[in-house]
């Protein structure tokens, strides 16, 4: 009974394993961002290695091949798109494409 007890605790001491969410062909794709818009504001989160857009699942994430400069990131779900460009941890560019409207804005980690 100890050795069970004793299991239990160490079991439940340890963080769960959560699977990272990946962009097609990006290797360090971020698992959080909150971005800023006049009208709106979006939360990309990564929950059981699925990307959502505030509470839409994410049906389809990948990048935009680029000559030059940082690599466009596009988040794809049901009622919205969400593009970034992450310049630096501090200089991250949106932009959401939701009813037919496009909305600029700034993202953060």
């Amino acid at each position: 009974m100890k050795f069970l007890c004793l299991t239990f605790l160490v079991l439940s001491s340890l963080p769960a394993y959560a699977a990272n969410c990946k962009v097609y062909g990006i290797s360090d794709s971020p698992q959080k961002l909150s971005c800023s818009f006049k009208a709106l504001d979006i939360k990309l989160s990564c929950r059981e290695g699925q990307y959502y857009l505030n509470n839409s699942l994410v049906s389809d994430a990948f990048h935009f091949e680029v000559e030059e400069g940082p690599t466009p990131l596009v988040f794809k779900a049901p009622d919205m798109q969400l593009v970034v460009v992450i310049n630096s941890k501090r200089d991250i560019q949106g932009e959401v494409e939701k009813s037919g409207i496009t909305y600029f804005g700034r993202c953060r980690f």
